[in-house]
């Protein structure tokens, strides 16, 4: 299936009202340490905008913090995910990455324990996000559920963590896949083996 015909197949309910409100929980609650006070800012920062380049970063020292995490993610999301863009913002509560599909848009906030080691888990994780509700369709979700054993529905509840269902576990290996298995989350399955990253980077890059 083409890249252009994958774009085209997002007719899920989810697709239609956003996945904003529940692929951001995968990344909910990732450091248990964090007060569950502060809160997400009202919208996205205006700063820092790059001109040819869709990153935001909030300020200089988001993007000191920032910026070499997302070098060190090796996919190429700019090929692969015309029209998004990723936006580092500070916020101080548990809630460290969201991706909105509707918009296009992955917001990573950037809270007091956060550290550039980290980060590239994050990013990879809400890329993952990105990637399926972009890229992948029925099909293709059906063949990381066979791949993976899974049993469990694909999209959360709105707002509920989704280490428990297959967008969850697909954005989990998405981020092993580009930050290594260690802290893996998916509640479904262990890391994913070699068959499965390669069917992974088929289903990521349109090889397929």
């Amino acid at each position: 299936m083409s890249t252009t015909a994958r774009r085209a197949t997002l007719l899920n309910p989810w697709n239609l009202i956003g996945v904003s409100l529940i692929v951001a929980a995968g990344w909910m609650l990732l450091d248990a340490r964090a007060p569950a006070v502060g809160g997400l800012p009202d919208g996205p920062p205006a700063a820092l905008l790059l001109e040819g380049d869709p990153v935001l970063y909030a300020d200089d020292d988001v993007e000191a913090l920032a910026a070499p995490a997302l070098a060190a993610i090796d996919f190429d999301w700019r090929t692969h995910l015309p029209g998004w863009r990723i936006e580092f913002t500070r916020g101080e509560g548990r809630v460290a990455g969201f991706t909105w599909s509707q918009e296009q848009r992955i917001q990573i906030f950037i809270r007091p324990s956060t550290s550039t080691e980290g980060l590239p888990r994050i990013i990879a994780h809400e890329f993952g996000h990105a990637v399926d509700v972009t890229l992948n369709d029925a099909e293709d979700r059906r063949r990381w559920i066979e791949a993976r054993d899974l049993s469990a529905p694909w999209w959360p509840d709105s707002g509920a963590a989704d280490f428990a269902t297959g967008a969850g576990d697909f954005a989990e290996a998405f981020a092993a896949w580009q930050a290594g298995p260690d802290d893996f989350r998916s509640e479904l399955g262990p890391p994913p083996s070699a068959a499965q990253l390669a069917l992974l980077a088929e289903l990521s890059e349109g090889s397929g």
